[in-house]
């Protein structure tokens, strides 16, 4: 995995066979994580005209009409996934390049296959931002996953600005009540506004502090304080998968 995507990195012209077999490796290497894939459920009670296949609900029916005249009067009981929607916000910028960026392309992978497409978003930031997949948006995974290896880190850390593109993301769907987002970051900003604003208007947001030389995990602790929600430390850059499956799982409970 890691020689193909070196070899197309250095390859001026696109390879569409090479790129396929690439982002299937790269799936290969996130389902290892993905042990749960199922989103968490909880039951619901419905009519049992609306959902006539689902289980009897007795007791409720009882206790909701006592003299049962007929189908309309029955109620049934079934497991339905929980509602979770998520933008997830990646540091593209150039000290991310190489390794790092082949590691966080398999964090990618984890996002579109444990969140489904039309409740995932992924950001991108470093002197600007942008989003890669925008939420609400129907794409296949491999999609996602191959726009994001084009898109090469370069540039510095605006925090900031990766904060506020992933706000955009939440804000334009307001049926989604919740802001809650996820930002994997050495805690260091360069350039750009002043991040803990702009975190103050998640509802939720998860920190994933990536440790190394020059990292500032106080600054990063605070992004997460100021965004009501938590700081997780990612003590080597090949966990940061792994992590980010945990948090997205942490989040879904929520």
């Amino acid at each position: 995995m890691r020689q193909l995507y070196f070899k197309q990195l250095h390859t001026s012209q696109s390879d569409k066979k090479s790129d396929q077999a690439l982002v299937s490796l790269i799936v290969e290497h996130a389902k290892k994580v993905v042990a749960h894939p199922a989103r968490p459920t909880h039951l619901k009670t419905e009519s049992f005209l609306e959902k006539p296949d689902a289980d009897l609900a007795i007791e409720e029916t009882i206790e909701e009409s006592p003299i049962v005249e007929g189908p309309e009067n029955l109620l049934v009981q079934y497991q339905q996934e929980k509602p979770f929607s998520c933008v997830v916000i990646l540091d593209t910028s150039s000290s991310m390049s190489g390794d790092k960026h082949l590691l966080a392309s398999i964090a990618v992978a984890v996002l579109v296959l444990e969140v489904v497409s039309k409740d995932n978003a992924l950001v991108v930031f470093a002197s600007e931002a942008k989003t890669i997949k925008k939420l609400g948006v129907l794409e296949k995974p491999e999609e996602t996953i191959l726009r994001f290896l084009k898109h090469q880190p370069k540039g510095f850390t605006n925090l900031s600005a990766g904060l506020e593109e992933g706000l955009k993301q939440l804000k334009s769907h307001a049926a989604r009540k919740r802001k809650v987002g996820l930002i994997a970051t050495d805690g260091r900003s360069t350039e750009g506004g002043n991040p803990l604003k702009v975190a103050s208007q998640f509802d939720f947001l998860v920190v994933l502090h990536l440790c190394g030389a020059g990292s500032d995990l106080e600054a990063s602790q605070e992004i997460a304080q100021a965004g009501k929600g938590v700081c997780l430390q990612v003590e080597k850059f090949e966990d940061l998968p792994q992590r980010l499956y945990e948090s997205l799982r942490m989040l879904s409970r929520r």
